[in-house]
C-alpha cells in the first residue's frame, strides 16, 4: 500500500490505538475537547446548549450562508473541538457560520440516537437562521469520517422529510457502508473496526432508514455534493461508489482522490502539503456552491 511520505510517520503513530477499545474510546471522547483552538481574527466563538442542541458555533462578521459541520470517530468517539482549526479557518475565508454539535455515541446510545442529534441540531439552526444573519436556503451540511456518513444520512432524511432543503454535503472521507470489508490491514481505520463499529452503531438492522446512508438505492434529489477519499484508505470504494451513484441520479457532485491519501489525514496532518491542498480545493467548491446560490 503506497502511503505519501509526508503521511508515513503520522500514519504509523495513528494506527497504534483501536477506537473499538473502550479505553481508547474513553480517551478519545476527552482528549479531542482539551485541543488547541488557534486565533483567527474576525471569527467569534460561542457555545449554545438547550434541549434541542448542544454546540460550539464560530461566526465571522457579516456571514454570506453557514454550515451545519459534524465531527468524526467512527461512531463511537470523538468532539467537535478536533475540527476547530479547520472550522475556524473555513469560517474566515468562505465567510460561513459554522455550528458544530456533539451527538450521543455507540455502543451506549445505537442508531438513531446520532441521527436524531444532528437532525434537531438541523432543525435548531433553521429556525435560527435569522438571527445568525444566514437565510434558510443557504446551510450546507458537512461532516468528516463519521460525521461525514451522519451528513449524508441526514441529507438523505431531510429530503424524504420535505421542506427547506440543504443547498449541498461537503463529505470528507465520509464513512458510507457497513458492507466494506478488507484481507489488507488499513491503516487508521480497518476493516476489523470498521464492522465493530458499525455493529455497534446499527445493532442488528442495517437496513433500518438512514442507518447506513451507503445502503440507500435512491439518490435522486439529493443537494450537490463534495467528496474526497485517500486512495491508501478503507473507505476509497464506498466513497467512489457513492459519489459515482449520486452522479447518475443526476446530483450535481464533485469527488476528489489523493494519491497516497489515509484516513482523515487531513484532521491529524494539517501541516502537510497535501492536507493544504485538499482544504483549499474543498473551501474553493463550498465557495462557488454558495455563489450558484446568490
Amino acid at each position: 500500500m503506497y502511503i505519501r511520505t509526508e503521511l508515513r510517520a503520522g500514519a504509523a503513530v495513528m494506527s497504534l490505538f483501536d477506537p473499538t477499545n473502550p479505553l481508547i474510546r474513553r480517551a478519545g471522547r476527552i482528549v479531542p475537547a482539551l485541543w488547541p483552538a488557534p486565533y483567527i481574527h474576525g471569527v467569534r466563538t460561542r457555545r449554545v446548549k438547550n434541549r434541542d442542541i448542544h454546540a460550539t458555533i464560530y461566526e465571522p462578521e457579516n456571514p454570506r450562508a453557514a454550515v451545519l459541520w459534524i465531527h468524526g470517530g467512527g461512531l463511537l468517539m470523538g468532539h467537535p473541538r478536533q475540527d476547530v482549526k479547520h472550522l475556524k479557518e473555513t469560517a474566515a475565508e468562505v465567510g460561513v457560520t459554522v455550528v458544530a454539535p456533539h451527538y450521543r455515541f455507540a455502543p451506549e446510545h445505537p442508531y438513531p440516537a446520532a441521527l436524531d442529534d444532528v437532525h434537531s441540531a438541523h432543525h435548531w439552526l433553521l429556525t435560527h437562521a435569522e438571527e445568525l444573519g444566514v437565510r434558510p436556503e443557504h446551510i450546507v451540511i458537512g461532516g468528516q469520517s463519521a460525521g461525514g456518513g451522519l451528513a449524508a444520512a441526514l441529507c438523505q432524511r431531510l429530503h424524504d422529510e420535505g421542506g427547506i432543503q440543504p443547498a449541498g454535503q461537503w463529505l470528507f472521507c465520509p464513512m458510507l457502508d457497513d458492507r466494506t470489508a478488507s484481507d489488507e490491514r488499513n491503516v487508521i481505520w480497518d476493516a476489523d473496526s470498521n464492522a465493530r463499529a458499525w455493529r455497534f452503531y446499527v445493532r442488528e438492522n442495517p437496513d433500518a432508514p438512514y442507518a447506513v446512508p451507503g445502503r440507500r438505492v435512491d439518490l435522486a434529489g439529493l443537494p450537490p455534493a463534495w467528496l474526497y477519499a485517500g486512495q491508501s484508505e478503507l473507505f476509497y470504494a464506498e466513497i467512489l461508489d457513492y459519489a459515482e451513484r449520486l452522479k447518475l441520479a443526476g446530483v450535481p457532485t464533485q469527488c476528489e482522490v489523493v494519491e497516497g491519501g489515509v484516513h482523515a489525514f487531513e484532521l491529524w496532518a494539517p501541516h502537510t502539503a497535501a492536507a493544504k491542498r485538499l482544504l483549499m480545493s474543498s473551501r474553493m467548491w463550498l465557495t462557488s456552491t454558495l455563489d450558484a446560490l446568490d
